[in-house]
Order: C-alpha cells, then sequence, then structure tokens
C-alpha cells in the first residue's frame, strides 16, 4: 500500500483525524502528509477541512440559495390596490431546493452557491446544513447582501408575480468554478441553474464535456435561460418549461411549434436529453432513448411553487440509481405530484419511501 493509499485509509476509519497522528502511525514528517493531503484534495478524492472522502454517488448542485418570501393572497388580487395575504419565509433558490429535496431522498447531495456576511445568509446555510446538504463549499461574499425572491401568488395557489434580488450571483465568476473543481469533479452527478452569470455557466458546460460529467441545467426562466451558450454540447439534460423552451428552440411564441419541433431543436444546440415540462398536460422527454410523452399524475394543487425544482431531483434520483432517463421520469413525475400537494417549497412528504411508492404506482402497467 503506497502513502496515499495509507492516508486515504486512515482518513476513512476517522475524518478528523490530525495530520500530526497520521504522520505518527505511518512513520513520515508532517509536512509530507500535508503534501499528500493536497494532492488528494486536488484529484477530488477528499474534500474538506475534516477530510471527509468523495462519495461516488455525490451529486453537486451549483446555484441559487435565497431568502424566499411568499404572500398568498386570500381572494381575488386587485392591481393597484392592498391585497389582504398570508405571508411566510423560507430557504429557496432554485440550486439549493434541488439540494434539499435529494438529501431528502437520501441522496448525498452538496450545495456550492454564494451567500451573503448577512443574517439571511448564514439563516439559509444553517437551514439547509440541517436538512441533510453538504454546504462546505458554499462561499460567504463580504459586504455583499444574500439574494431575495418574493412572490405573490393568488387564492389558487397560482404564480402572480414576484420579485428578485440575485445581484450577488454575479460574483459566482469561473474562477470561483476553477477554485472549487476538485469538489465538483468527484460528483457523480452535477445539476446548475441559469442563476449563474454566463461566462460561468459557459466554463462549467466545457469543463464537464472535457471531464465527461454528468450535467443537469435548469434554465430557471426564458430570461435567464438566455446566458446559455449556443453550443450546449456538455449539457447531458435540460429541463424547459414551455416558455423556456420556445427561447431555448429559438422559435417565436407565436409559432405554435409541434412540442417535439421545439425539443428537437434544443437537441441540435448539443443537449442529449431534453424534458419539457406542461403543467397540466405532463412531459415530454425527447433524447437519446427516443421519445415519449408522460401525462401528469392527478393531483389535488394546493401551490405549484417548487414543483420543478422537485421534477428535476426525481429525475436526478433516479439517474443515481442507475435507471435511464425515460425511466427516470415516472420519478421525476412522482416528486411532483408529492409537492404540488404541499404549500412547502420542498416538501417534506418527498421521502424515498413515498417516491417509490408512487413510483411503483405509475410503473405498474408498464
Amino acid at each position: 500500500m503506497d502513502r496515499e493509499q495509507q492516508i486515504l485509509a486512515l482518513i476513512r476509519q476517522n475524518p478528523f483525524i490530525s495530520q500530526h497522528e497520521m504522520a505518527t502511525l505511518i512513520g513520515i514528517s508532517r509536512s509530507a502528509v500535508a503534501g499528500y493531503i493536497a494532492a488528494l484534495t486536488k484529484k477530488g478524492t477528499i474534500r474538506g477541512r475534516a477530510y471527509v472522502t468523495s462519495e461516488p454517488r455525490t451529486i453537486t448542485c451549483i446555484g441559487g440559495a435565497n431568502l424566499d418570501s411568499k404572500a398568498v393572497s386570500k381572494q381575488a388580487i386587485r392591481l393597484a390596490s392592498s391585497n389582504p395575504v398570508t405571508v411566510s419565509e423560507s430557504c429557496g433558490g432554485v440550486a439549493r431546493n434541488i439540494a434539499e429535496s435529494l438529501a431528502g431522498l437520501a441522496c448525498p447531495t452538496a450545495l456550492l452557491t454564494v451567500v451573503g456576511d448577512d443574517k439571511a445568509g448564514q439563516w439559509v446555510l444553517d437551514e439547509t446544513r440541517k436538512r441533510g446538504v453538504d454546504v462546505s463549499q458554499a462561499v460567504t461574499l463580504q459586504g455583499e447582501s444574500t439574494g431575495t425572491y418574493t412572490a405573490l401568488l393568488d387564492a389558487s395557489g397560482e404564480m402572480f408575480l414576484a420579485f428578485a434580488n440575485m445581484d450577488i450571483y454575479d460574483k459566482c465568476t469561473p474562477n470561483l468554478l476553477i477554485d472549487k473543481w476538485s469538489h465538483i469533479a468527484s460528483s457523480a452527478l452535477v445539476i446548475a441553474d441559469t442563476n449563474l452569470p454566463a461566462d460561468t455557466l459557459r466554463e462549467l458546460i466545457v469543463r464537464c464535456q472535457e471531464e465527461n460529467i454528468v450535467l443537469f441545467i435548469d434554465p430557471v426562466s426564458s430570461e435567464k435561460a438566455k446566458k446559455l451558450p449556443q453550443q450546449l454540447h456538455g449539457v447531458s439534460a435540460i429541463f424547459p418549461n414551455l416558455e423556456e423552451a420556445y427561447q431555448l428552440a429559438g422559435i417565436a411564441r407565436e409559432a405554435n411549434a409541434d412540442y417535439r419541433q421545439l425539443a428537437e431543436a434544443i437537441r441540435e444546440r448539443g443537449v442529449k436529453h431534453v424534458f419539457i415540462t406542461l403543467g397540466g398536460e405532463g412531459v415530454l422527454y425527447v433524447g437519446e432513448e427516443g421519445d415519449k410523452h408522460f401525462p401528469p399524475i392527478p393531483t389535488k394543487v394546493v401551490e405549484v411553487t417548487g414543483a420543478g425544482d422537485a421534477f428535476l431531483a426525481g429525475i436526478a434520483y433516479g439517474i443515481a440509481h442507475q435507471h435511464t432517463f425515460m425511466e427516470a421520469c415516472s420519478f421525476g413525475l412522482a416528486a411532483s405530484h408529492i409537492t404540488l400537494q404541499t404549500a412547502q417549497s420542498v416538501a417534506s412528504e418527498l421521502t424515498e419511501e413515498r417516491l417509490a411508492q408512487i413510483h411503483m404506482t405509475l410503473t405498474k402497467g408498464d
């Protein structure tokens, strides 16, 4: 057994072992141990200050982590008037929500994001950590304000209007990716949202292609989808809603294009698998495994917030458990179904057991 293997074995036995203890046990100097540690970290074999070894199934989510405020109207919304609402605050952000959903599904999950040095940022990271997500790679930026998202929902739970203050994500530069690359490269799957700047998204896509890393992209919105480069050959799968699909396909909404035409236009940019979420019409999958329309699960909708994030998390869960992309779609539908029945952006009811039950029901007739 060589020195690196000896050090790795000791770390696996005790992630909190000191370099001095390792040096004594192996019979080398502490500085030599530090050199081996640095090499293992650069490779992505270990990560974190406690020398946490990377797990082969770790999913890394990169992007937004916000303080969300949600106002739900008690009656039909009247413009230019005061509307009675119920207000709640929670952790939010597309990448963060997906990470929390995956942690709830017992998937080893990490979040790479930036927050401000304010109470909101500390609270978001603390709460996300409590929910089982590794936030050791998140960066707190001095003098910056944590991202905020404020949504107004109508009495039926549908989105009416939203405000987003996401200026902090301009600080997610390509250099941040380079600095964290050993952690990212050790992931079995990477999920990114388009809160990231255009040059950072481009860098991530190119690097994932070069190193054959599975990369999922959540477009977030039709406007933010414009940040994506024209060439998307490093993207394994993308998850637009219909409006975002038109934007990604470069087709005017007035053209009333066939959904498959939209998906194929997106695939021509280099994406391997396209999932277009169609609300009450279900989901269309078009990719290397063929194409299929998946009808929605009949659901009594409480609120739509977070359903898209849950869908993507369900797909990622399926892929992490060795299902094909087409097979994984039923996990996505099940996760979305569970989330739609709650007022939570990340449903506490979204557990591995519950997901498996619904998935089994969906696939029983296949």
